[in-house]
């Protein structure tokens, strides 16, 4: 038996084999030895592979900046300029980067939660796995702003639901490996401390979400873009250049308050009952400050008078006072130097009821404004289940926001702007710690704080972002009118599991960058889709209910349609979760098994034409192209079959096609049976258009081919109006025109006939018709008797097929009535 896999086993065994057996049972036990080793080795090597969150120390949910903290941190460690003296350094570095680079990636790290290293085979690219940096660049260079608590670092994530919303953002486009985005990283973060507050200050990595950079217009970096505006920054790129554009682009009203309008003003119906912050500036005639700098130590000066208004936006009215111009004012006021004083409402401005500031510096004014404030109300367990019941019955209509603590929290003096801008919902605190039942109820454990917003009708969301009064506002805001229950076992509905009603349930993790992406476009999704009930079911709290429902990564969305589950594979946007699920109600397309493929494919009647995608769950590509080949059913629409096979579960099926590679898209063509005339689509683009215009070719046409031999006789002599498309085969415009063409010659068959030429085979034909560009339609009307000709040119006309068609019909149906009754007649 010779060495080799056998020369694992004892030497007694291979000779007692060699003496007992015959050369068949010795071939046959041979073989199974190998397989036994094969096999012991393929276990080796699975035990062998670390789990990639366990590699970077994190837990499942982790998030993005999670990861890429937690990498940098092993890179400093364990990169191979640092331990030269271990042999194995570059393989361990080379494990950690490849954990990193999936993980990172919401698309592949979704692929790895569900499928594990087998869903990452047919990923393009894996050599960068391979290649890593140098120590410095991850020491200098990696992770630019992460530790930058001023500075949000921007992902596709949540840059939409970020930037495009009421505040004012400063995002820095930068890439790590750029000279001048390093020189710019000092004056960036001086920058979001000066700003903190006054506008939101934000980055994006594009050598980490290039996609992103390239989709917001970026072409060099740094780039400097103001949003919600989506405008670039083109300005020098000092500080106080910055600080000057970013002061002109907030719009808080500084009040300017004068001896005529000091009433007026601060008892206005929208100011009397709201807080003011006032600036003094200088001091009245003859007094004792008049002269000297203690006139102007309390003076915010116009910069400073901005940011403090746009600290307090909406919250807080700043008002400013120049006491040399407004003297009778300003002693009425008892004001005899430059000073800051607060107001708890308009109405008491002329009253003692103030407190002076002798701060200067905006964030800290406003940080003492803010603990003059009401502290929003603590509700007890009666008020909060009171409220929820309310809302449930109907008997109120007006949403509660509140805000779950376990005891004092850091946010709390923050979270007083919340009443002032959500001027119409109870806003309330509730203290877990003294309430644990009730919060218990809520699932809300150590999971502290939260803040939730319980709706009309009794359902109720919580905020999974940042805890800043803007960004709860916006939360809150949105929410307001969604239809997104939150989910647990108790209210997961009893439809699901066989009843009639239609649910949309989305499996998250708070955590998870793609789940909180997925949040706003569900919420939109639940606006338009009325007839459907949307829910979402936490998996870090609802472990159990997410593995009875076979959930594997986040997010996963479910359409349950009669108990029956259609899990949402590559449908992200809410224009592309409603399309999602009227595919489900409306099916375009067939999920082909061994059987159905034979009757409706295999055995297909020559009439008939099939779409086919062999495809695996598993795979990228495969998850990508399912939205596409959805939208290319609704274009076929009904003009050809359309289906689906899954190779992982019909393996045996696939095999027997011949399926190497995922997906597979294969024609099934008109005019034959069987698998004679298959064709594989092997285009560069996996869109729905692309394969549409390639699956044209295969599909029955009424349009006539026109060639030199008969364009005269036929066309130019015809007493019938045509429609001629001049085309060249090559000519990718007039590959994706032929579908619309054929549109046109359906929308006007039985009274103009339509035709093409190739104007490759047909040179002297569209020379003589002075065809120049390529599709060109051309309009020939009739001769009006028989053995007259028409002129080459014709008509030109738009191409559009809708705006053609009305075209046709309204100049030559008339003509065939005509043509009908003469007929008729004789």
């Amino acid at each position: 038996m010779g060495t080799g896999i056998v020369g694992l086993f004892p030497k007694h065994l291979e000779t007692c084999l060699r003496t007992q057996m015959s050369r068949v049972q010795t071939l046959w036990f041979r073989n199974f030895l190998i397989a036994v080793a094969l096999l012991s080795l393929m276990l080796t090597v699975t035990s062998a592979s670390q789990d990639y969150y366990e590699l970077l120390g994190i837990e499942r949910d982790a998030s993005t900046k999670d990861i890429r903290r937690a990498f940098k941190k092993l890179a400093l460690k364990m990169h191979p300029d640092k331990n030269q003296d271990d042999p194995k350094a570059h393989d361990k570095f080379v494990e950690i980067n490849r954990a990193y680079e999936v993980l990172k990636d919401d698309d592949l790290r979704k692929k790895y939660d569900r499928f594990g290293e087998e869903g990452l085979k047919d990923q393009q690219g894996q050599g960068r796995w391979n290649r890593y940096e140098s120590w410095q660049y991850y020491k200098t260079e990696f992770g630019l702003y992460d530790e930058d608590p001023e500075v949000v670092t921007l992902s596709k994530t949540d840059f939409e639901q970020s930037v495009f919303g009421e505040d004012i953002w400063f995002v820095n486009f930068y890439s790590p490996r750029c000279h001048h985005c390093h020189d710019l990283a000092p004056i960036w973060r001086k920058f979001a401390k000066e700003m903190e507050g006054v506008i939101r200050i934000g980055a994006v990595n594009c050598h980490d979400d290039n996609p992103l950079c390239t989709a917001q217009g970026v072409r060099f970096f740094p780039t400097l873009k103001v949003y919600p505006q989506n405008e670039e920054f083109t300005g020098k790129r000092k500080l106080q250049d910055l600080i000057k554009h970013a002061l002109w682009l907030v719009k808080a009203d500084v009040h300017s308050i004068w001896t005529g309008n000091f009433k007026k003003t601060l008892l206005a119906e929208e100011h009397k009952d709201q807080p003011w912050v006032i600036s003094y500036c200088g001091a009245p005639e003859g007094s004792e400050a008049e002269s000297t700098d203690v006139a102007h130590a309390g003076c915010l000066d116009l910069e400073d008078r901005t940011k403090l208004a746009a600290i307090l936006n909406k919250v807080v009215n700043v008002g400013f006072v120049d006491c040399t111009a407004s003297a009778k004012l300003c002693k009425k006021l008892n004001i005899d130097e430059s000073t800051i004083k607060f107001y708890p409402s308009g109405k008491k401005a002329l009253s003692s009821s103030s407190r002076t500031f002798e701060l200067d510096e905006p964030k800290s004014i406003a940080s003492e404004v803010l603990k003059l404030l009401p502290d929003i109300s603590t509700l007890s367990d009666e008020e909060l289940q009171s409220g929820r019941d309310d809302l449930k019955s109907g008997q109120s209509d007006e949403a509660m926001l509140v805000y779950f603590m376990s005891g004092k929290e850091e946010h709390e003096i923050e979270l007083r702007k919340l009443p002032y801008l959500l001027k119409h919902m109870t806003v309330g605190k509730f203290n877990c710690t003294q309430h644990l039942d009730v919060c218990g109820e809520l699932y809300l454990g150590t999971n502290l704080p939260k803040v939730a917003l319980f709706r009309s009708g009794g359902a109720h969301e919580f905020h999974h972002g940042r805890l800043f009064a803007q960004d709860i506002a916006a939360f809150a805001r949105q929410s307001i009118d969604s239809r997104l229950h939150m989910l647990g076992p108790e209210s997961f509905p009893d439809p699901v599991t066989g009843g009639k009603e239609l649910w949309f349930v989305d499996f998250f993790s708070p955590h998870c960058p793609p789940c909180r992406q997925m949040l706003p476009q569900l919420r939109k999704a639940a606006t338009r889709r009325t007839d459907i009930h949307f829910g979402t079911v936490d998996c870090t709290i609802h472990n159990a209910l997410c593995n009875q429902h076979n959930v594997r990564s986040y997010p996963t969305t479910i359409m349950y349609n009669d108990s029956k589950p259609h899990m949402n594979t590559g449908y992200k946007t809410a224009e592309e979760i409603v399309d999602f699920i009227e595919d489900i109600l409306h099916p375009t397309m067939v999920s082909l098994d061994p059987t159905s493929f034979r009757n409706l494919v295999i055995n297909r009647d020559q009439k008939d034409m099939w779409l086919v995608d062999f495809y695996a769950p598993w795979c990228g590509p495969c998850q990508a192209l399912l939205p596409e080949w959805r939208k290319l059913a609704k274009k076929l629409n009904g003009t050809a079959g359309v289906g689906t096979i899954d190779c992982v579960t019909h393996g045996d099926l696939c095999n027997q096609q011949g399926i190497r590679s995922y997906p597979t898209i294969r024609a099934f063509p008109f005019g034959r049976t069987g698998n004679t005339g298959r064709s594989d689509y092997n285009g560069w683009f996996r869109d729905s258009n692309s394969i549409f215009f390639w699956a044209h070719n295969f599909l029955p046409s009424i349009v006539e081919t026109i060639s030199r031999s008969n364009f005269r006789d036929k066309v130019l002599r015809s007493t019938d109006p045509w429609v001629i498309d001049f085309h060249m085969p090559h000519c990718m415009p007039c590959q994706q025109y032929q579908p619309e063409f054929e549109q046109v010659a359906r929308g006007v068959e039985g009274y103009v006939r339509a035709g093409k030429v190739d104007c490759t085979q047909n040179q002297n034909i569209c020379q003589q018709a002075s065809v120049n560009y390529f599709p060109t339609v051309r309009i020939y009307r009739g001769t009006h008797k028989v053995g007259h000709s028409q002129n080459w040119y014709g008509e030109q006309v738009d191409k559009t097929p809708s705006s053609l068609i009305a075209l046709l019909q309204k100049r030559f149906t008339q003509k065939l009535s005509s043509s009908k009754n003469i007929k008729d007649e004789l």
